[in-house]
């Protein structure tokens, strides 16, 4: 995949290149393993970014992960994303794990990226808050459970628990339909740990779809979401579709 290098300290640039040439390798071994389960387009290209380019100069958004006209803009080192990361730490269980986070651990933040390139994703979700949930849980479910190991993709499954359960009493419970809500996407908080809570959600919701709805299917997931006929949000067709209780539906945040 094509790529190129923004950095706002030119000191940066070969550290920067260096960090995403590894995620590159990364991603490659992800696409192979997506392609068994969905077609996907690649998206132009790759822009490396050192912090404050990725989340000044060509965006606002505080995250330094996103796609934007078709190109995936990352910053790709390793310690940047532990200091991130470790801000929402709340627990020491959080606090070892991100300590220890590894070139993998970033390669996953880049392969959700592609993911949203996978075909069976209906229209754009951009300014579709109400159906955004879905894909970003599996999106983070997919890069994850495809690119690392089974004792890692448990080890941070346990992670986002917890800190589901921390942060739960400072920003709520609301329905995933209000994706965002918490975070820069409604203007409340700028702070990562409000950004990251409803990607923790919506990615154990997925998960719990996967492994207590499909009997650990992800292809039969993805052939129930497609039937889809958007004539009614996503998280109330699942709950038609699955004939959920309301229990579980309220475990899940879709009700």
């Amino acid at each position: 995949m094509k790529y190129a290098v923004s950095v706002t300290d030119t000191r940066q640039m070969e550290l920067i290149e260096a960090a995403g040439q590894s995620l590159l390798e990364h991603l490659n071994d992800y696409a192979e393993a997506l392609a068994k389960i969905t077609t996907f387009d690649y998206p132009r290209g790759v822009v490396f970014h050192d912090l404050q380019s990725a989340t000044e100069l060509y965006s606002t958004i505080p995250i330094p992960a996103y796609t934007s006209r078709d190109l995936i803009h990352i910053e790709p080192r390793v310690e940047t994303w532990k200091e991130i990361f470790l801000t929402s730490a709340t627990d020491s269980v959080a606090i070892d794990y991100y300590n220890n986070m590894d070139t993998k651990d970033v390669a996953a933040i880049i392969a959700h990226e592609l993911t949203h390139h996978a075909d069976f994703f209906h229209d754009d979700f951009e300014g579709d808050e109400e159906n955004m949930w879905f894909e970003e849980g599996m999106c983070e479910y997919l890069s994850k459970k495809l690119l690392l190991s089974e004792t890692k993709f448990q080890a941070i499954q346990n992670v986002e628990d917890k800190l589901i359960k921390n942060y739960k009493e400072i920003y709520g419970e609301y329905t995933l339909d209000r994706f965002g809500e918490s975070g820069y996407r409604s203007g409340k908080s700028e702070t990562f740990s409000a950004a990251f809570y409803d990607y923790w959600r919506s990615s154990k919701t997925v998960t719990r779809l996967v492994h207590e709805h499909f009997d650990g299917d992800i292809q039969a997931l993805i052939a129930c979401y497609v039937q889809w006929e958007q004539n009614e949000p996503v998280h109330k067709y699942f709950i038609r579709a699955l004939s959920l209780t309301d229990d579980e539906a309220r475990e899940m945040w879709l009700a």
